[in-house]
């Protein structure tokens, strides 16, 4: 059993394959899936260093436009200062690393329909019905 999305309304649906056409089909729209995903994680990617940057940019900032004597202490305080920054960096992980699950389950679903169609080519030639 797979989920495939409706081609009309964008829903996931789940399918059901009783074929080796349809077992086909699957391995095809799941290779698509895979294939339109590397944009995107390109771009979930860029996202992440840009808020990385951005935080970076921001700590040394307040470190160095601290006025307090202790390095420890303006290390703080510009922590402190950036927590809502670290909370957009935290973000942007986030969404890279579900991505990244996403793709690594939807390979593993592609490998085992995979095999599913090569057991079925290799059933039919040794009954006969591939000849």
């Amino acid at each position: 059993m797979t989920e495939l999305i409706h081609s009309v309304t964008g829903e996931v649906i789940e399918y059901r394959p009783v074929s080796p056409v349809e077992v086909e089909y699957i391995i095809r729209v799941l290779g698509d899936r895979l294939e339109a995903a590397v944009p995107i994680l390109d771009q979930l990617q860029r996202d992440r260093y840009d808020a990385e940057e951005e935080y970076s940019r921001q700590f040394e900032t307040a470190k160095l436009a601290s006025r307090r004597e202790m390095v420890t202490d303006r290390r703080a305080e510009a922590l402190l200062s950036c927590l809502p920054q670290m909370r957009i960096v935290n973000e942007a992980k986030a969404k890279l690393h579900h991505a990244e699950h996403l793709q690594k389950a939807l390979t593993a679903k592609l490998m085992g329909y995979q095999n599913i169609n090569k057991v079925n080519g290799a059933a039919m030639q040794v009954g006969g019905v591939g000849r």
